[in-house]
């Protein structure tokens, strides 16, 4: 059986052989209670801390290695998507508005975090770090440590405020000519993407209140407006992967789903990596184009069979009508069938 990951992608060996690890035993265990919701505290926990109740609002272990990795490597980029490996697994984190969700590779949801909590931890592990960094300088002092840090943390903010400005390099050596599209006017491409997109649409009753909440967003989410000017992301495509996650929510032919989490798949359609997906159906459609145009070449070329002419005359038979059944005498029930046409 094919094994398939976050989004459809594949899994690679070294990935396979991860699952299989005895850590990956201890995040299937804690996936077998239901998805955690950790919170924002007003003191920061050590992220090994040892979960004493379900509900202490302590990551644990595993959990604590992965937020920490995360904060480590990817929290500070601009992506709202990253990839963290923790123990030798891979997993996969989306930033989303209020909270950051944590998925493994095959795109199941493990667990999720407030940003004021995760904004906090950012701070606590940068320290962490400097001093790590410092003492092994060979500063073997606490004091000096800590003086060290200070300067290290006034560093950071004059530089943020500009006050520290970058070398520049020297005349005569290579510039970028890669031009980087202004904020401004990505915002206004997906702007205008969704207004059209809108406008072409023929159910409104649903277009509109779904791409009015995307058009909010990407005036203040830059990383959502260059999701939606990709050109192989589309409306028509959010509105089927909406559909399909109501689908699996669904009880019968019904599914009743809170507008906030229908905005929140709309985000996800976008922010999720499919290009490569999107590349390889376009070239499956392709080539099965082709294969059709192919046949119908073959059929013309083959020769018409001659009908062979009997000179016995066939004898017809023919049947008497079989008298209509009245749709309400067929024991109590309608034939949906018949009523449609069909």
């Amino acid at each position: 059986m094919e094994t398939k990951g976050f989004n459809g992608s594949e899994i690679s060996e070294k990935n396979k052989e991860a699952l299989q690890s005895e850590t990956w035993q201890k995040v299937r265990e804690a996936m077998k209670t239901e998805v955690q919701h950790f919170t924002e505290v007003p003191e920061i926990q050590h992220f090994a801390t040892v979960k004493v109740s379900k509900n202490d609002n302590v990551y644990g272990v595993v959990w604590g290695n992965v937020v920490r990795e995360y904060l480590k490597t990817a929290y500070s980029g601009e992506n709202a998507q990253a990839d963290v490996i923790s123990d030798g697994i891979t997993y996969k984190v989306l930033k989303r508005k209020e909270i950051t969700v944590f998925y493994d590779v095959a795109g199941n949801t493990l667990f999720d975090v407030e940003n004021g909590r995760l904004e906090k931890e950012y701070g606590y592990v940068m320290k962490e770090d400097k001093m790590a960094a410092i003492l092994e300088e060979g500063i073997t002092s606490a004091v000096e440590a800590e003086e060290k840090s200070a300067d290290l943390e006034k560093k950071e903010a004059d530089k943020g405020t500009g006050e520290i400005q970058e070398e520049k390099p020297e005349s005569g050596g290579l510039t970028s000519d890669i031009e980087v599209p202004d904020p401004a006017s990505v915002k206004q491409m997906a702007k205008e993407k969704l207004e059209e997109e809108m406008k072409a649409d023929k159910d409104k009753t649903f277009a509109e209140p779904v791409i009015g909440y995307l058009l909010k967003r990407c005036e203040d989410d830059l990383g959502l407006a260059q999701d939606v000017v990709q050109e192989h992301k589309s409306w028509k495509k959010c509105f089927d992967y909406i559909y399909a996650q109501a689908r699996k929510q669904a009880t019968g032919n019904r599914a009743a789903v809170r507008d906030d989490v229908v905005y929140e798949w709309a985000e996800d359609y976008y922010h999720k990596d499919d290009k490569a997906e999107e590349e390889k159906k376009a070239r499956e459609a392709a080539e099965r184009k082709k294969k059709q145009e192919e046949r119908k070449k073959a059929d013309k070329k083959k020769p018409k069979p001659v009908a062979k002419k009997d000179n016995k005359a066939k004898e017809k038979t023919v049947e008497p009508p079989s008298p209509k059944k009245n749709l309400k005498e067929m024991d109590g029930q309608l034939d949906m069938f018949s009523m449609m046409g069909m």
